[in-house]
């Protein structure tokens, strides 16, 4: 491989297909006709070897479209920033984190933040991936297993909560363990959700599923309704009329903010993970 063959509109067109998902909306944000943006994508991959395949509609990076992702957003920034010369604008850093963390931890933590801030809203598996490639500089989320190309700091630990109705026999209890809702009709996620898998082992298999739904805020807005019980985690806010109730026997959520290993860490990024991991141990503490 010849890296002088290498060039830089070919970075471009592939970072677009990968940012839009698909070829349509890059070649309409690059004002490029889609049979020159292929030939721009194809070029590369001829250059680099095979760099993405389509899962249905849905485009998913092989490891060396992965790689390939890293090498162009560092070309790139690198280029940008001595364009830019000493006196350019500073980046602005990116954030990635689920909905739920963004509504319940970020925008809390993110008071008194006074920098510039782009916020991707991404689940889990997204959030890794956009800071494994440098879309995102840090990313908020809990992680399942250690990941070699990141480095984490442990920012919070929350326990998980059992809503229910301010007049039900468990809302007068101080704590309760998970099998005193065997039996109770629940509000779950859908049965892919590590959540609901990890209740139903926790409950041997023993679920009542009264309502499927994605989201902390409808399980709680139904469990508001009387359509059944839920569980969340401790971090998300009670409706009125219920009570949470913590269970002591399900595992502690554990919330990481997370960055590329070996990354350059710009001073606004720096700034911004550390105010972040200030205000959520300032959070902790409180809980604790």
């Amino acid at each position: 491989m010849d890296s002088s063959e290498l060039r830089l509109d070919w970075l471009r067109a592939f970072l677009a297909v990968i940012e839009t998902g698909g070829f349509t909306a890059a070649a309409a944000r690059l004002h490029l006709s889609q049979p020159a943006l292929h030939t721009q994508v194809k070029q590369l991959s001829a250059w680099a070897g095979p760099l993405y395949r389509f899962e249905g509609r849905k485009l998913q990076l092989t490891p060396r479209g992965e790689a390939v992702e890293q090498l162009a957003r560092e070309l790139l920034a690198t280029l940008d920033r001595f364009v830019a010369g000493d006196g350019g604008a500073a980046p602005t850093p990116v954030l990635s984190a689920g909905r739920a963390l963004q509504l319940y931890l970020l925008a809390q933590a993110l008071r008194g933040w006074r920098g510039r801030l782009a916020l991707r809203t991404e689940d889990r598996v997204a959030t890794v991936a956009a800071v494994r490639s440098g879309r995102a500089h840090l990313g908020l989320t809990s992680l399942l297993e250690a990941d070699p190309e990141l480095d984490a700091t442990l920012v919070l630990s929350v326990g998980q909560v059992a809503v229910v109705p301010d007049d039900d026999p468990l809302a007068r209890r101080k704590q309760i363990r998970v099998q005193a809702l065997a039996g109770r009709p629940l509000i779950l996620p859908p049965p892919e959700r590590s959540h609901r898998a990890a209740l139903a082992a926790a409950l041997g298999g023993e679920l009542q599923v009264a309502v499927e739904v994605e989201g902390w805020e409808l399980m709680t807005h139904y469990a508001a309704l009387g359509l059944g019980l839920t569980v969340v985690n401790a971090y998300v806010p009670t409706p009125r009329g219920m009570t949470a109730v913590p269970i002591v026997d399900l595992p502690q959520q554990r919330i990481y903010l997370v960055r590329r290993r070996g990354a350059p860490q710009p001073r606004e990024v720096a700034a911004l993970e550390a105010h972040l991991t200030r205000h959520l141990a300032q959070r902790q503490a409180r809980s604790s």
